[in-house]
């Protein structure tokens, strides 16, 4: 559905210079969720010596350009980790967030940006050790401030790289498409 409405906007928008729409994809480095698990099995699972992995966040975004500076939108992100010697405990981030992007740097094939989202993020905790198992979730509140962003590339089809701090993680790299 989406790749339909990419290519029905292809026409449109080589007619009109206006890309007021942009879907992204991103993948996340030191997200708060990765932080926060580091923190609550680094005792256990340094002692013990566990192996752990973590992934993501990996995401999407929409943002629609209500003026040439300011976009609002939202993102959604998945995020996991899992640790205990066959991997017994395992908890997945999920993440959703209205969004806010304020473009300072506007050229043809490059900008420069900042942001801040804000929303919430449901955990999902499964755990399987020997005889035991357990399941628990939380949601919280979580948020992203993008500090500095730079796209670059083409009108509609872009790469970018983010330098901020929460769920998006404090790297995010990342494709952009704008109709």
């Amino acid at each position: 559905m989406i790749a339909a409405m990419m290519v029905a906007s292809l026409s449109a928008s080589a007619q009109n210079d206006d890309l007021k729409n942009e879907i992204g994809v991103y993948y996340g480095f030191g997200s708060a969720s990765t932080v926060v698990s580091t923190i609550a099995t680094s005792l256990t699972a340094f002692s013990s010596g566990d192996q752990r992995g973590f992934w993501g966040p990996i995401g999407l975004e929409y943002y629609y350009h209500v003026s040439p500076v300011v976009g609002v939108g939202a993102m959604a992100s998945i995020a996991g980790c899992k640790w205990g010697n066959d991997g017994e405990q395992k908890t997945k981030y999920i993440t959703v967030m209205p969004a806010v992007k304020f473009n300072w740097l506007r050229k043809n094939h490059f900008g420069m940006y900042s942001g801040l989202a804000a929303g919430l993020i449901f955990t999902s905790i499964s755990s399987s050790k020997g005889n035991t198992s357990g399941d628990s979730s939380a949601t919280n509140f979580m948020a992203q401030i993008t500090a500095l962003g730079a796209e670059f590339g083409g009108q509609q089809l872009r790469g970018f790289a983010e330098l901020g701090f929460g769920e998006r993680g404090v790297l995010t790299v990342g494709l952009r498409y704008k109709f």
